[in-house]
């Protein structure tokens, strides 16, 4: 049975003893003076004594060796679950970021705001959550929390029960390559690059909605201009629309043109030489990319991100979805480049909204099939005039500035369902939340 939000208390004791209320001891079958294995997360066990000397129920008073042992401190809000002689404490969540420094005050660059809202969030709903730091070592956690009167904090860290990575390439962390034996969830893998998750959906029999797609080379590049007249060259791994190509056929010549980090164009001569292409994309692997022909609105071109998450119920649902207007007729629609955001409703009919999401959650649901904690995912759609949907692109790490323009409490729930998700998948939903989510899904 699961207890919660407990918080966390001191108590100046040198023996191993916490102290909960009598009737919490009571509704699970224990007694005062009792042994009782303890853990957070997927932490270290540690024996203590349970005693009942105190009145609020919502307390779990401990001495500050077994505190420094679960990786806990005073103030830490989390969920109890009581099995015999077993205490649990948990969910624990690590979130995995590129840190920009690390002292005296983290900066983790454009995850920083999301970051502390993430920690705040989490609090709230009695989940212990906090930023791993890449110096961690197997024997030693090392973390970030987050205060409202102290701002960034030193903080010990449990070992989690979960990793939310938001680097595009952060490898593991040290300190948690054995937490992966004993159950970690990855809330966040890595899917792979462009050209891996192409292959994957064709496999999958997405190919009717995904553009033609080929990995870059020089010969592939001048064969697709030649069938399409334009095409994309993407980088296989970036986000934002950087390092993003528009090359088209003009005659025996090729117009290219790179949007960001510093907007440029020029003509190349065919047949297109490797130095010309280096001068430009320099050494990153690319893929080639059919440009379809999207929807327009108010003349320029436009298409829409499904934000999809899995929340308490375990399965994926749609927690919003955002028009992107280019900010010129030939353009990419990227909010980074300079793209607008809409809301859907200006822009596409319930039905063609409908069909789109029905798209997008297959795409959820065959990658999650994969990844079974995968926990969001942001759908890049587009619609053509005849109506047809097409897959650009399938983001692990999707961000939250476009949910934040069209409405900043959609931003909040997107940080908080997969924190729900955790609860859910590590067993740490009370009852009646558990209750309460398995109605609106039958909804």
């Amino acid at each position: 049975m699961v207890e919660g939000p407990l918080r966390i208390e001191s108590l100046v004791h040198t023996r191993d003893v916490i102290y909960a209320a009598a009737p919490l001891l009571r509704r699970h079958g224990m007694r005062q003076g009792s042994s009782v294995q303890i853990r957070a997360g997927l932490g270290p066990v540690c024996t203590v004594q349970i005693r009942s000397h105190i009145l609020d129920p919502n307390i779990l008073l401990m001495a500050r060796p077994v505190l420094r042992r679960l990786g806990l401190q005073r103030g830490d809000r989390i969920h109890a679950r009581w099995g015999g002689t077993q205490l649990e404490l948990g969910p624990v969540v690590a979130l995995w970021l590129p840190v920009r420094r690390r002292s005296p005050t983290p900066a983790f660059g454009g995850q920083t705001a999301w970051a502390r809202d993430a920690l705040v969030g989490a609090r709230d709903m009695g989940v212990l959550a906090y930023v791993l730091d890449p110096q961690s070592s197997p024997d030693s956690l090392r973390a970030w929390g987050w205060s409202s009167k102290n701002g960034w904090i030193r903080r010990p860290g449990p070992v989690p029960d979960a990793l939310w990575r938001r680097g595009e390439r952060l490898g593991p962390p040290r300190g948690l390559r054995e937490a992966k034996e004993t159950g970690l969830l990855n809330l966040a893998p890595d899917i792979g690059d462009k050209w891996r998750i192409t292959k994957f959906l064709l496999l999958e029999g997405f190919g009717d909605h995904i553009p033609w797609t080929r990995p870059m080379s020089l010969r592939r590049a001048e064969a697709a201009l030649l069938r399409f007249g334009r095409v994309y060259a993407k980088p296989r791994r970036g986000s934002g629309g950087r390092d993003l190509l528009l090359l088209e056929r003009r005659g025996e010549m090729i117009r290219w043109c790179r949007f960001d980090p510093r907007p440029a164009q020029g003509m190349w001569s065919t047949p297109l030489r490797l130095s010309d292409w280096r001068r430009v994309a320099g050494h990153r692997a690319y893929i080639v990319q059919e440009a379809r022909i999207p929807l327009t609105a108010f003349g320029r071109p436009v298409d829409f991100r499904w934000f999809v998450q899995r929340g308490g119920s375990g399965t994926w649902d749609v927690t919003a979805v955002v028009a992107r207007l280019a900010p010129e007729e030939d353009g990419p629609t990227n909010v980074s480049l300079g793209g607008r955001v809409l809301p859907v409703d200006q822009i596409l009919q319930d039905g063609e909204r409908e069909r789109g999401t029905a798209l997008a959650l297959s795409v959820a649901g065959a990658v999650g099939e994969s990844f079974p904690h995968l926990v969001e995912l942001g759908i890049d759609l587009l619609l053509e005039r005849s109506g047809k949907w097409w897959i650009l692109d399938v983001n692990p790490r999707p961000g939250r500035s476009t949910l934040k323009q069209i409405d900043p409490a959609l931003r909040q729930l997107s940080i908080r369902k997969p924190f729900e998700y955790v609860k859910y998948a590590t067993g740490y939903m009370t009852a009646d939340l558990a209750e309460e989510r398995t109605g609106r899904s039958e909804e």
